[in-house]
């Protein structure tokens, strides 16, 4: 009896043993090689840079610090990774005759990434991070409301900018564009662009001659699509009838109110009202052009082919030109960015396309507070910088 006992155990330990290898995860060495923006000068290294791999099936992160030689190599399971690379960098820079040292934030990301098989090897290219000129968008409210009887409601869309500075900003002349490129396309047409320019199917504008709105510091503006209390037409909505301007798209669809300055509409390629995409699935710049507006309208026209053989108009915006940027998508269709990762490393959502989103907006996290002003959080990385599907709160600055 005990030797047949004995068997039995050493079977069981066998078949334990057995079921082991058949739940071993197979695994891949991993080779990343990153490479530094072509304006540092050789004596730069990524060392010091922090890496995080993120493992988007399981959410595991493996995060280390690189070293000098810019190549990282680490064991992983196999499986679909987005790759992010951050950190601070000096570099000497020459303007003319003259040298100076200038300390900016790099960042690079690549999202994705399919690791199988016994070894793997991809490129990371760096940018250096654009720096903020004072306006950020505040809150983004994309998505609408719903009436309680569960109907959408579209026209009490906002967006809200924000003077992020210490000093009295002028509102004059700047403007906002929606990207043509939508988020959950596997392919951006102008991807061969990105890197230099924002493709954009709308362009409306603050208007006034350079000091016509000063806003102070830690103030903001609230652009509406229709600037009235919309709570008097659906119990779900908010009231805006504290906007400081609407855009207005001389329509039957769209309604003007009086007491609400229009901004002006420079370009837009619907062909009755333009109402932001309510999956989020656009992407939001600020921008001051570079040239007059009637020069940028004139140079900046870029035709797009479309699927049925005919062609349409586009613009497009200088990525030097652009203050603020906002790349928007859901993580269950985010395919693509119509931004380059200079303006911002990745993308935030509201909602992932149910009905949650709805009366929802993303909003920037507050970073510190000086002298009683709000100053937000500004990495041009909108996954770190905004909240995801909170109530909206246009015109109010709170932490």
């Amino acid at each position: 009896m005990k030797y047949i006992n004995l068997l039995l155990a050493v079977a069981m330990l066998f078949f334990a043993a057995s079921c082991d290898d058949d739940e071993t995860i197979p695994m891949s060495e991993f080779t990343i090689t990153i490479t530094l923006p072509e304006v540092m000068d050789d004596d730069v290294t990524a060392e010091g840079l922090a890496i995080t791999l993120t493992n988007t099936i399981n959410g595991s992160e493996t995060t280390d610090v690189l070293n000098a030689s810019g190549i990282y190599t680490v064991t992983l399971e196999e499986g679909i990774y987005n790759i992010l690379v951050s950190g601070e960098k000096s570099y000497i820079s020459q303007i003319g005759d003259d040298q100076f040292e200038q300390t900016v934030t790099l960042t690079g990301l690549t999202e994705n990434i399919s690791i199988s098989g016994t070894s793997f090897n991809t490129e990371i290219n760096l940018f250096i991070a654009s720096a903020g000129q004072g306006w950020v968008f505040k809150e983004l409210y994309v998505t609408g409301s719903q009436t309680p009887e569960g109907k959408s409601y579209y026209k009490d869309k906002y967006f809200e900018i924000y003077n992020n500075t210490s000093e009295v900003l002028y509102a004059d002349g700047i403007s906002i564009g929606e990207s043509d490129h939508t988020t959950s396309s596997e392919l951006n047409i102008w991807a061969n662009i990105i890197d230099d320019y924002f493709v954009t199917q709308v362009i409306y504008t603050i208007p006034g001659s350079g000091s016509e709105y000063p806003v102070q510091p830690g103030e903001s503006l609230v652009l509406a699509d229709v600037g009235i209390d919309h709570t008097a037409d659906n119990a779900n909505s908010i009231d805006l009838s504290g906007a400081d301007f609407e855009w207005y798209d001389e329509h039957k669809l769209d309604v003007d109110v009086p007491e609400v300055p229009n901004l002006i509409k420079n370009f837009s390629s619907s062909a009755s009202i333009w109402t932001p995409h309510n999956r989020g699935f656009k992407s939001y710049v600020i921008f001051r052009p570079e040239e007059a507006m009637t020069d940028f309208m004139e140079t900046n026209l870029i035709e797009k082919q479309n699927a049925n053989g005919s062609t349409s108009i586009r613009y497009k915006v200088s990525n030097s030109s652009i203050i603020d940027a906002v790349e928007m998508g859901t993580p269950s269709d985010f395919l693509s960015k119509a931004l380059s990762p200079a303006l911002d490393l990745s993308y935030i959502n509201c909602g992932d396309g149910d009905d949650a989103r709805y009366g929802k907006v993303v909003r920037r996290k507050v970073q510190t507070v000086e002298d009683n002003r709000i100053i937000y959080m500004d990495t041009n990385n909108s996954a770190v910088d905004f909240l995801s599907t909170v109530d909206p709160k246009p015109g109010i600055i709170e932490e």
